[in-house]
């Protein structure tokens, strides 16, 4: 018969294993807990001994010895002189050998259910264990794939930044460009122009007439049919004679018909340099006037600030050609010739230390 068909006598529980006694008397089996023994006090004791094994109940109805000569004991017919012979008594009812066992039976069966207990909550808490190395391993990848996610965000945003940079930077140059391009158009617009500085201003002035009287001056014959327009240009001048200041006049701007003719006039200019307004049936003393080409805003503050760096510096040579600036440190065909459009030709030419900052000026 197999052990699992076996059921304890003590707890009353179907024993699943081969670790069990038989008792030699009632033949009631009893797991090791029930019959007081260990595993290894089991696995010890020869088959002779599990054999010949009593349990508790059996031992308890058994006498202990022979007491047939205890004095304080009655021979009568229910008991026999002979050792084992007696016969049912009420003893083997007394109340306190059932107590007894049921005590036992039941402090067995708490320490089962207490080990039961405690198998379940092991195996709660394992499945715990699992369930949280499960969740931290989750955790830890999704740690990692933020991580990743984070990384790629930040170079997406550097390449976005370097690429504003370098858009920005285009960008800038390409206006500088245009600027450049477009002052150049301005200028070409302006190569029949003349410009005299510094010839004093007077009420109902006829310029025409003062142009025609500057050209016999110059030695260049001018006829009206060669000037398109004459003109004074700039913000009218504001003159307080109470506090004695002295205001520059507008200059006079003169377009001529053909290019060759401004030609003419501004080397006549160069030629007789020093003139002045003597002569001129100017009613102001004589003083002495310029004639320049005729540059845009953009190439006049251009000139000006060439000019004041290249004093600074010892240039020799700044001037304007066809609207065109250009500057040369020192004479000699070796010393090259630069060309100045931008605020940028300065730093390149002169040096930033010498240029300093654009918009502190």
């Amino acid at each position: 018969m197999a052990s699992s068909e076996f059921t304890c006598s003590g707890c009353l529980q179907t024993l699943s294993t081969s670790l069990f006694l038989r008792c030699n008397i009632c033949t009631e089996s009893y797991d090791l807990l029930c019959a007081g023994l260990s595993k290894q006090q089991f696995l010890k004791t020869k088959t002779e001994q599990r054999l010949k094994w009593k349990c508790e109940t059996c031992k308890s109805k058994q006498p202990r010895g022979d007491n047939s000569d205890t004095p304080v004991r009655c021979r009568d017919d229910k008991v026999m002189t002979k050792r084992g012979a007696s016969a049912p008594s009420p003893s083997d009812k007394q109340p306190q050998v059932t107590s007894g066992d049921g005590d036992i039976y039941s402090l067995t069966a708490e320490l089962r259910m207490c080990r039961e207990e405690m198998e379940n909550t092991r195996n709660q808490m394992r499945t715990l264990n699992d369930s949280l190395s499960g969740l931290i391993s989750r955790m830890t990848v999704c740690e990692n794939k933020v991580t990743q996610i984070e990384a790629r965000i930040e170079k997406l945003e550097q390449r976005e930044n370097d690429c504003d940079s370098g858009r920005s930077d285009t960008l800038l140059e390409t206006v500088v460009s245009l600027k450049a391009e477009l002052n150049d158009r301005d200028q070409d617009l302006l190569l029949n122009d003349i410009e005299i500085t510094c010839i004093p201003e007077q009420r109902g002035e006829r310029l025409q007439h003062m142009i025609m009287n500057l050209g016999q001056k110059l030695g260049v014959q001018l006829e009206q049919n060669d000037v398109v327009s004459v003109s004074r240009v700039g913000r009218v001048p504001y003159h307080d004679d109470s506090k004695g200041d002295v205001v520059r006049p507008r200059p006079i701007v003169v377009r001529l018909v053909r290019r060759a003719m401004r030609e003419e006039f501004l080397q006549a200019a160069r030629v007789r340099r020093g003139l002045t307004t003597e002569g001129m049936d100017l009613m102001n003393p004589p003083c002495r006037f310029y004639i320049n080409e005729r540059l845009t805003r953009t190439n006049r503050i251009l000139f000006r600030r060439a000019r004041d760096i290249g004093s600074r510096l010892n240039w020799r040579y700044v001037w304007t050609r066809d609207g065109k600036i250009f500057v040369r440190q020192r004479s000699g065909q070796e010393v090259p010739r630069y060309r100045l459009r931008t605020e940028a030709d300065l730093v390149r030419v002169f040096g930033q230390d010498a240029v300093g900052d654009p918009s502190k000026l």
